[in-house]
């Protein structure tokens, strides 16, 4: 739990960041995941001194690291088109949706039990997800429903990869690997002139040393507990919604009936699971 909640502090301090590089830097998919990669193997690289290399090279490692590169660009890809039109909040509530698909997984691999109110929770939390997603009007909506799916889809699978590592994999190794794996992709589609004459490109790299530290943080929760690692995400969306209320943003009836829902019944699936 030390972890996640690291985790979370980490990256609500770089949540923002996406949200800048996206929309403020006006970075397409391909820039954002190169600029996001690139910044954050250089800050990787500066903390692996003093957690040491672990990481063995076999056929079944090589093929855990091709995955997590896929999946890494899958998200980077979702979340730079979804943060062109959708806050940061809206997307942390999408993720809120991982922990029912952990808990499921965890039912089949057999690490934990079933109870009959897992059913009308997951119901509620699905209900309370969707007032916040669609408690407005937007357009095409069937992409942004896709791109939502796969962006939540890429992030559990990573988790899910990442928890069934083996025990002494360091996760700074595997992120800087990772990291570097989509930086190598995404170079022939960068148009370095264009791309290095946006102002704020070095705010936009900052933000990633936060976000250098959740990938850490997040990389040993998935590893330790696939459940903890999901519940990130809804305690990033409290603080977020926490936010909202402080500077008394306009959330509208519907996505605040979507949030409160959305945590209580996070916070009441998460008690159920562990008591269980």
């Amino acid at each position: 739990m030390l972890f996640s909640l690291l985790t979370v502090a980490f990256y609500a301090a770089s949540s923002l960041g996406d949200k800048f590089i996206s929309a403020k830097l006006q970075c397409n998919a391909k820039e954002f995941s190169f600029l996001v990669s690139f910044a954050t193997v250089f800050f990787l690289a500066l903390i692996l001194p003093f957690v040491g290399w672990n990481f063995r090279f076999t056929w079944q490692s090589g093929t855990a690291l091709c995955i997590l590169i896929a999946l890494k660009i899958a998200e980077f890809y979702t979340s730079a088109a979804l943060l062109k039109t959708v806050s940061a909040y809206e997307l942390k509530a999408w993720l809120s949706l991982n922990v029912i698909f952990s808990y499921l997984a965890d039912l089949i691999r057999g690490s934990t039990v079933f109870f009959a109110a897992f059913i009308p929770c997951a119901a509620v939390l699905a209900a309370g997800v969707g007032l916040i997603a669609f408690g407005e009007k937007r357009g095409k909506l069937l992409r942004y429903v896709f791109l939502s799916f796969a962006y939540i889809a890429s992030k559990f699978f990573y988790g899910l990869q990442l928890n069934v590592l083996p025990e002494n994999t360091s996760p700074v190794s595997v992120l800087l690997l990772v990291m570097l794996g989509v930086v190598l992709l995404q170079l022939p589609f960068i148009r370095f002139k264009t791309f290095f004459r946006k102002k704020g490109l070095l705010c936009g790299a900052l933000t990633r040393i936060p976000n250098a530290a959740g990938l850490w943080t997040e990389a040993i929760a998935a590893q330790q507990n696939l459940l903890l690692y999901s519940l990130v995400q809804p305690m990033q969306l409290a603080i977020l919604f926490a936010t909202a209320l402080v500077r008394r943003e306009k959330i509208g009836k519907l996505r605040l009936a979507g949030s409160i829902l959305t945590l209580v019944t996070v916070t009441a699936l998460t008690v159920l699971i562990y008591f269980h």
